[in-house]
């Protein structure tokens, strides 16, 4: 049997076993996902992993891979949220939230995992019209997942900011929004930021070989039926 091998940001792993799904009901294929940070990812096809196609949450991550590459596409859009505990203390002003210092603030690790990148592009964000408050976030940020060393082992199907303020390692958590629906069906709290700090996440899809296979698992994913799976899991056209 064909086999196809997906090395992909761990954030797009619902859309990523719908849509495996759907292929294989028109294809006899194997596919294997590699799921985890897109930077650590990244570092592995550099370092000889075997990959088809490369999901990352950033452009940056495929751009390093240079001639590795056959072919690019942004393949959809994402944003930051901020999720708290569901307590009646929790229901405030995001960014007053954020820069109360009695509350643990949880993120993604900067380079080794784009969500982290992310944070901290809003955090300069927040320094230019809040001056200080863009370093205080940064300082006392806890890069509790999505790096390589002091991070919280988050079990299998469990969603970060779920496991980290259910297990009271936090109070709240920046991290993508497409996790929304299934946040609040469990309890949680999810806080949009404002939209002039609405950091626009672009997932870019790369295809890491030129066979015929990886060729049709990669239109397939730009095709309006991958894209109405991808939209369906909380992701955007823009």
């Amino acid at each position: 049997m064909n086999k196809l091998t997906i090395y992909s940001a761990g954030s797009f792993r619902y859309a990523l076993l719908e849509l495996t799904r759907a292929f294989k009901q028109c294809h006899e294929v194997e596919i294997e996902c590699i799921l985890g940070p897109a930077g650590l990812l990244k570092t592995r096809i550099i370092q000889g992993a075997l990959a088809d196609l490369f999901i990352s949450a950033n452009s940056e991550n495929v751009s390093a891979l240079g001639r590795r590459v056959f072919q690019q596409q942004v393949l959809t859009y994402n944003q930051l949220m901020l999720t708290t505990k569901n307590k009646p203390e929790f229901q405030r002003d995001t960014l007053e939230l954020l820069f109360d210092d009695q509350y643990r603030l949880a993120t993604s690790t900067p380079v080794c995992d784009p969500c982290g990148d992310y944070a901290w592009q809003l955090f300069d964000l927040i320094e230019k019209d809040y001056p200080e408050q863009g370093k205080r976030l940064k300082s006392k940020a806890l890069k509790l997942v999505g790096g390589t060393e002091n991070q919280v082992v988050i079990p299998p199907g469990e969603m970060a900011s779920h496991y980290l303020l259910k297990n009271d390692y936090a109070d709240m958590m920046l991290g993508y929004a497409h996790y929304q629906t299934r946040l609040e069906n469990l309890g949680m709290l999810c806080h949009a930021l404002p939209s002039e700090y609405d950091i626009c996440a672009e997932y870019v899809l790369a295809m890491l070989n030129d066979a015929a296979l990886t060729q049709r698992f990669y239109q397939f994913l730009l095709s309006e039926h991958a894209q109405d799976i991808i939209r369906k899991n909380g992701f955007k056209n823009d």
